[in-house]
């Protein structure tokens, strides 16, 4: 081909990489003439995966990255590069008035960037030592220790060794930073044509549930990076507010503002609508829980008016039973066995009751400093509770003190306070709680810890598969979501920042294992962020 064919088709192949960049090259020519546009490909790979989160911190001029680069192109001293023409570059500026760098600088910013946003690359630095080859070695040799390979593959840990991270080992989750990479969206293939109001992983790991106002649940394979669609089924007669996964996975419960819900069969691909509760004038099924996959009968718990709280059986798809709050019922929790059931609402008191005697609230735990708990959720092992608030204020209980919220701790503790004379019973001052036909007088416990990082009514509070942590959101207001290491109950600060594309959240979930975390907003995508803390 002639000069001027090469030199066209290496356009062509550089606008297709870079994107159209108008009249003004991004990068210049050199004082030879000759486009060197070639030379950057590499780095702008490295910037493209710097930019997939969307921060925008300003990266420093020079950064000594220790080893020697094993090559160096003579001619990057010789690129000017425009960093204020295009937005993806504009990050790297350490200056607003910044318009144009060096070669040699844009690379440095391209890797200092890339560093900040993958930072579990330390296993391939080198030390001091190994760096200045040591005392007693030649220059430019370095002593290398054999035994490296080997430590690498023995303390690689997830790097090299599928396992379960932090879930399956029970190591602690360190606090402050929290390493997350957004990766491909999970409805990408077919994203929702209204909110999306749920999301769930299936007990598998590899399913997403998505579910919205469209009157369409969705399911997609998650792997991270292509996230195919499933399956759909479209409901003409339902706007989907609430959809879940049955405890063993096998069904999908459907419901909305209506008298009736529905269940999917996954296998059979059979759906069946059930009437309407007998015995409750229910206007609205709308909000539910559903029992873990441990429980022995599983169930849903509907939110129904004047604080009623109808118990449906999976099995006979009939109501067997109710519960009855003092005030308005908002929000409710299934404790991991399935025996006890957690309540709350507009009178911000939390109720305990024990479904094997329905008539039996086992505790009243009134939240301090709310009005009316809009949002509860308890951790898979039992051993923290989060209440949110309409004020924004999440607070975090501790309950190692009762043994959790299991069948025997709660009962070893209602054992414990008949045991010095204040049964079900009395009213002794000690214990702040007697009963009346069954109801306990409320008790008020003090939070671990009173998160105010929101200032909007909690709609959600999620926690992860080991309990570590714990993700708060709330609709009312854009970016409103922040996730909690609850070991330490303090907030991660590094994520999500200020320019995190969250949009308004209404739902979030974890996977199983913890390796992903899925968040349902306004615009119908449903957000895919890995955390490199756990395995997938």
């Amino acid at each position: 081909s002639t000069p001027v064919t090469a030199v066209m088709d290496e356009k062509r192949l550089t606008s297709k990489l870079f994107g159209s960049l108008g009249d003004e090259p991004l990068v210049h020519l050199s004082s030879s003439g000759r486009d060197v546009s070639d030379r950057l490909e590499t780095v702008t790979g490295l910037e493209e995966n710097a930019a997939v989160d969307g921060t925008t911190t300003a990266a420093s001029d020079c950064v000594d990255f220790g080893a020697q680069t094993a090559w160096s192109d003579p001619d990057d001293a010789k690129v000017t590069v425009n960093v204020a023409k295009l937005a993806r570059l504009r990050k790297l500026r350490s200056a607003v008035t910044e318009a144009e760098l060096e070669g040699s600088h844009y690379v440095q910013r391209i890797r200092t960037q890339h560093q900040r946003l993958n930072q579990r690359t330390s296993w391939a630095e080198l030390s001091q030592a190994e760096q200045t080859g040591g005392p007693g070695t030649e220059s430019g040799e370095r002593e290398r220790d054999p035994r490296a390979l080997t430590r690498l593959l023995r303390e690689g840990g997830a790097l090299v060794d599928e396992d379960d991270g932090l879930a399956g080992s029970g190591r602690m989750l360190p606090k402050g930073m929290l390493e997350t990479t957004r990766v491909h969206d999970a409805n990408a293939s077919e994203p929702s044509k209204a909110v999306i109001r749920s999301v769930q992983f299936h007990p598998n790991g590899s399913l997403l549930l998505t579910a919205g106002l469209d009157k369409s649940v969705r399911l997609f394979d998650i792997d991270g990076t292509h996230n195919p669609k499933v399956q759909g089924v479209f409901f003409d007669d339902l706007p989907i507010h609430r959809a879940c996964f049955s405890g063993d996975g096998a069904q999908v419960i459907v419901a909305g503002r209506r008298k009736y819900f529905y269940v999917y069969d996954l296998q059979g691909g059979a759906v069946e609508r059930v009437a309407p509760l007998v015995g409750r004038d229910e206007r609205s099924l709308e909000s539910f829980v559903e029992s873990p996959s441990g429980a022995q009968h599983p169930m849903l718990a509907f939110l129904g008016a004047d604080g009623h709280v109808p118990l449906v059986s999976l099995k006979s798809r009939s109501c067997v039973g109710s519960v009855k709050m003092n005030g308005t019922a908002r929000s409710a929790a299934f404790a991991a066995d399935g025996n006890r059931l957690l309540t709350a609402g507009g009178d911000g008191t939390v109720y305990v009751w024990d479904l094997r005697n329905q008539r039996r609230c086992v505790e009243r735990i009134v939240d301090d400093g709310a009005l009316n708990v809009t949002s509860l959720a308890l951790s898979p092992t039992g051993g923290h509770l989060a209440v949110g608030s309409d004020s924004g204020v999440v607070n975090v209980y501790d309950n190692a003190g009762v043994g959790g919220w299991s069948a025997n701790g709660i009962d070893g503790h209602v054992r414990a306070r008949q045991g010095v004379g204040l049964g079900l019973g009395g009213t002794g001052p000690a214990s702040g709680m007697g009963s009346t036909g069954g109801m306990q007088r409320a008790v008020r416990r003090e939070p671990v810890r009173a998160l105010m990082n929101l200032t909007t009514a909690i709609d959600t509070t999620t926690f992860n598969g080991d309990g570590q942590i714990l993700a708060v959101s709330s609709r009312l207001k854009r970016d409103a979501l922040r996730l909690v290491h609850i070991p330490s109950c303090t907030v991660f600060s590094n994520w999500p920042s200020s320019k995190t594309p969250l949009h308004y959240v209404w739902c979030t979930a974890f996977s199983p294992t913890g390796g992903y975390l899925a968040v349902g907003n306004a615009r119908g995508r449903a957000l895919l962020y890995r955390i490199h803390a756990y395995n997938v």
